[in-house]
């Protein structure tokens, strides 16, 4: 359904802050001039879209989606389309029966035994903890009696006495973890001090077992500046600080750790404040990285509003996924200026949309609703539906999300519940010919083509697909023309292409182009795979 408003009417994703960079020229006097033009070189230029490859993309590192323009040099009379996620008919699969007070979740499943592993946060009196959960389908889930801290699933407590906690967002590095005792990797949002000596900001724990954790002990290992008080100085730090949303994800492709970041504007930003954004005057997303999860970069802005209806605000993007060369995230979407029914109380209401990254630093924030709101006024995920996490299971994708029922900050103890909705792996989004269309990539790069297969996830039920390459001087490669391939004609995740006489066996080490002749069809990427 629509979520009574366009999510923006604007021209591709392009960071605008000029009132932010004019305020930075009369930042307050304690802040030096080296550090401003520091980080005004980081909003400047590390939000920018992403741009196109510089070198040829490697083959080697796929699936290769088209969910971006990134692969994409030339394209004719094709559309594209987001495909949302099918709700699964159980839902809410872990409920208020079981504590759940907060949307943000991670599932993983273990490579041993198959069974899938949840932790989500759990309220019980005035603490919040990590809790767990368990499930052998990933669709009914028992909580164990694990008998850890004299609470059933209670693993350990991410508040203080001060302040909540919030976040849990897990990574489970496998068998092969370098540090066995470090092989399960978690990040919150929490404090240990009261203030004016409060150390709030991101912290990480280890455990060997997902079970048994430590808490590292230099935490914070970011800070949060945004309780500084916003009336008396518009401080700069608070443009980097971190806020109560964390979600981390591990960038295979690049070999090293991410984490995206709900952070607050500042006064200088010139933004009307959202209804409940209080000091945050607009909840915003930034992002860090790290090599070894202790160490990590000052935060950088990477999502923000821009030709968007209405006080629109983000929490965080939840549940980063690394496709290959492409990070894929799903950005938590918040209007709290809206009701969940015209003519309601103004209570908020809650979507997702995807965002991507080619490189980690930039990130595009992309148009379409992915997973909206439930249509039906009763439905427990009616107001919120924003996603904690993303696995591939199978020929599947399993997406877990937070519903809440009437409002964003409306009987968090008892509406706000977990779900799972699923679709078929990698079909993000497609490039869609209605009759006839066209699509060329930017170069690509084949080590070698011994042993290798092309495949694409397509469906050609109802037309056909050609492909055919071309090599690094536009020449189409003999042997790998249109007229040479065999069509498409079925729907498949991995279906085979196939020329008549020849294989990607004859290919030696080359730079080339894949072209795509396609004829009511639907394309959602390729790739290039052992045989």
């Amino acid at each position: 359904m629509s979520t009574m408003l366009k999510t923006r009417g604007r021209k591709p994703n392009r960071i605008y802050l000029p009132l932010f960079l004019f305020a930075l020229a009369l930042i307050f006097h304690s802040v030096s001039a080296r550090a401003e033009a520091e980080l005004k070189h980081r909003i400047q230029g590390e939000t920018a879209r992403p741009q196109p490859p510089l070198v040829p993309v490697d083959l080697r590192w796929g699936p290769q989606l088209f969910v971006d323009d990134f692969l994409i040099a030339e394209q004719e009379g094709l559309s594209k389309t987001t495909h949302s996620p099918t709700r699964y008919e159980g839902n809410p699969i872990l409920g208020h029966e079981q504590g759940t007070t907060q949307p943000y979740v991670t599932v993983v499943r273990d490579p041993e035994t198959q069974k899938f592993r949840m932790w989500y946060n759990r309220d019980i009196g005035k603490e919040s903890c990590v809790a767990y959960a368990e499930s052998e389908d990933g669709k009914n889930w028992t909580v164990p009696n694990l008998g850890i801290h004299g609470e059933a699933n209670k693993l350990f407590p991410i508040s203080s006495p001060f302040q909540n906690g919030y976040g849990v967002s897990v990574l489970d590095e496998g068998l092969e973890a370098c540090d066995p005792n470090r092989r399960f990797k978690c990040v919150w949002w929490g404090q240990e001090k009261e203030w004016p000596e409060g150390d709030p900001g991101l912290r990480v724990a280890f455990s060997p077992d997902g079970l048994h954790w430590t808490k590292y002990e230099s935490n914070p290992v970011l800070p949060d500046f945004s309780e500084l008080p916003y009336f008396e100085v518009d401080d700069i730090r608070k443009a980097y600080g971190i806020g109560d949303i964390t979600d981390v994800y591990w960038d295979e492709f690049r070999n090293r750790y991410g984490v995206m970041l709900k952070t607050p504007a500042i006064p200088s930003d010139g933004y009307e404040g959202g209804p409940k954004a209080r000091t945050y005057i607009r909840r915003l997303v930034s992002t860090s990285i790290s090599n070894d999860f202790v160490n990590w970069l000052r935060p950088w802005r990477v999502i923000l509003p821009e030709e968007d209806e209405g006080l629109l605000e983000f929490y965080g993007v939840g549940g980063p996924i690394a496709r290959g060369s492409l990070l894929i995230g799903f950005v938590r979407m918040l209007h709290d200026d809206l009701p969940a029914d015209p003519g309601g109380e103004a209570e908020g209401i809650g979507y997702a949309v995807l965002a991507t990254s080619r490189d980690g630093i930039r990130w595009e924030r992309h148009d379409d609703i992915f997973l909206d709101r439930a249509e039906n006024s009763d439905a427990w995920d009616h107001a919120m539906t924003w996603i904690g996490c993303c696995l591939d299971v199978g020929d599947e994708m399993f997406i877990y999300y937070g519903g809440y029922k009437r409002g964003h900050k409306i009987e968090a103890k008892t509406e706000r519940q977990l779900g799972l909705a699923t679709m078929p792996l990698d079909r993000f989004v497609s490039r869609d010919a209605e009759g006839k269309g066209s699509l060329r990539t930017v170069q690509c790069y084949l080590r070698d083509g011994k042993e290798k297969a092309l495949t694409l996830n397509a469906d050609a039920s109802k037309g056909s697909i050609r492909v055919q390459l071309r090599d690094n001087h536009g020449e189409v490669i003999d042997g790998f023309s249109f007229e040479d391939c065999e069509p498409i004609t079925r729907d498949g995740l991995h279906i085979p292409v196939r020329w008549k006489s020849k294989s990607l066996d004859d290919l030696l080490a080359a730079t080339l182009h894949l072209e795509f002749e396609m004829e009511n069809a639907s394309l959602y990427g390729f790739d290039v795979t052992d045989r």
